[in-house]
């Protein structure tokens, strides 16, 4: 086995000096000539792309330009087997070449390839976008850029978390950005000693008097019974406002909540808690 494949070698090898002793002088003017044009050519498409990715959402930019470079490199790559061929030298011991260091390399950085797959599919497929909030299983935070090898989060404390793009590919993903509003629930405990209506009236107050809540339609304020415990009833406020509204509303309706019903001479049990839906 070990003959043939040093017979093989040299075989190859013979091939390719073979080869260079029938390299012309027109071999040689035709393939620098080609080399020079095909250099060109490329440098215009490559040019061309650039201006029309400058044209395109920021959002886009990221995807098209990656591409752009693996086209660049195939472009290059295609050239040099032309100007291989065109000297008359072979062109499959070339590109076995090529495939063999293509492969070398692949396995070295199969992590870095994996967050880069993984970028191009978050950019394409957008389940999120800059300027967004989202959660996964192991960070939370505003979108502040999506590059190609991290996904880069600002937390509410501005943070910076830097999150693989395979890591983050591979769980699921919470967008609380995604949808224009979003609704909060407040739930409070009520001992038995006041009436149903009165809680309602009270909660309702509170919702209403929120200038950024949303007071009309199926996502107007609704305040319900939720539960009946041994020792108070638990009610719920559903309320709606604009996602970037949330949480200015969350936190002055938690005040007036409670505001609205101690004025009604309604006090609260123990065991508030608040409920993201």
């Amino acid at each position: 086995m070990e003959t043939t494949a040093v017979t093989a070698s040299e075989l190859e090898l013979e091939e390719i000096v073979e080869a260079i002793d029938r390299v012309t002088l027109d071999g040689v003017l035709g393939a620098a000539l080609l080399l020079i044009v095909g250099m060109v050519v490329i440098r215009i498409v490559t040019t061309i792309l650039g201006r029309l990715i400058k044209r395109l959402p920021p959002d886009n930019r990221a995807l098209v330009n990656f591409l752009r470079q693996g086209l660049r490199i195939v472009l290059y790559l295609i050239l040099l087997t032309m100007v291989c061929d065109k000297l008359g030298l072979p062109v499959t011991s070339l590109v076995a070449v090529i495939s063999l260091f293509g492969l070398a390399v692949s396995l070295s950085v199969q992590n870095v390839l994996a967050n880069v797959v993984n970028g191009i599919l978050i950019l394409a497929a957008k389940p999120f976008e800059v300027g967004e909030y989202i959660e996964t299983e192991t960070a939370a935070g505003t979108v502040d850029a999506i590059h190609l090898m991290y996904t880069h989060l600002l937390t509410p404390d501005n943070k910076r978390v830097l999150v693989p793009n395979s890591e983050l590919a591979a769980q699921r993903i919470t967008n609380y950005s995604a949808s224009t509003h979003r609704r909060m629930e407040i739930i409070v405990r009520v001992g038995y000693e006041h009436e149903n209506r009165a809680v309602f009236d009270a909660m309702l107050r509170a919702a209403n008097a929120q200038a950024d809540a949303v007071k009309e339609g199926d996502r107007a304020p609704r305040a319900i019974v939720s539960a009946y415990e041994d020792s108070a009833v638990v009610f719920s406020l559903r309320a709606w406002a604009p996602v970037e509204k949330y949480w200015d509303v969350y936190f002055a309706l938690m005040s007036s909540v409670r505001e609205e019903l101690a004025a009604d001479g309604i006090h609260l049990t123990y065991g508030a808690k608040r409920v993201i839906q």
